[in-house]
């Protein structure tokens, strides 16, 4: 299965450095929020996962590769799969959409085959948004602690 987020950071550290960083931001619930577990930990790679329900606001499972590049920089690479997030999302688009039709149609009085429509396209929209602005808060969290935690570290 392909993941739902895939981000790439480039630091000016050194592999192994990063690596324990990383680790410490997981265990600590820096990274992307509490309840991540590490389930294995490689030469390259981390792997980790929810420990809760589907209510949390953290991915599922995730993996982080790290590589060396020939400039001396580290290259990371965040692999999210959010499949808890996704539904939960959806869930409230549902919500959202029925809300519109019910109220289009027992207070505006409209037609049933007016109101069912308006409330699809308000869920459709809704859903839209939010995987829009779900994905870009994962990609900017994940760069910012990326490169706040190496920045701190530096000195």
């Amino acid at each position: 299965m392909e993941p739902t987020i895939t981000k790439t950071v480039r630091i000016a550290r050194l592999r192994q450095t990063v690596a324990d960083q990383l680790v410490l931001g997981l265990v600590t619930g820096g990274f992307l929020g509490t309840g991540l577990v590490i389930e294995k930990r490689e030469a390259g790679s981390i792997r980790f996962a929810r420990a809760g329900g589907v209510s949390r606001r953290v991915p599922d499972r995730g993996e982080l590769l790290l590589t060396s590049e020939s400039s001396g920089e580290t290259a990371v690479e965040c692999r999210l799969w959010c499949a808890g997030m996704n539904l939960r999302r959806l869930m409230f688009s549902a919500l959202v959409g029925a809300l519109v039709a019910t109220v289009a149609a027992l207070v505006l009085g409209w037609l049933i085959h007016w109101s069912i429509p308006l409330g699809v396209l308000v869920a459709l929209l809704s859903d839209l948004i939010g995987r829009h602005r779900q994905r870009s808060q994962l990609r900017h969290q994940i760069e910012a602690y990326i490169h706040n935690t190496t920045y701190l570290k530096a000195f």
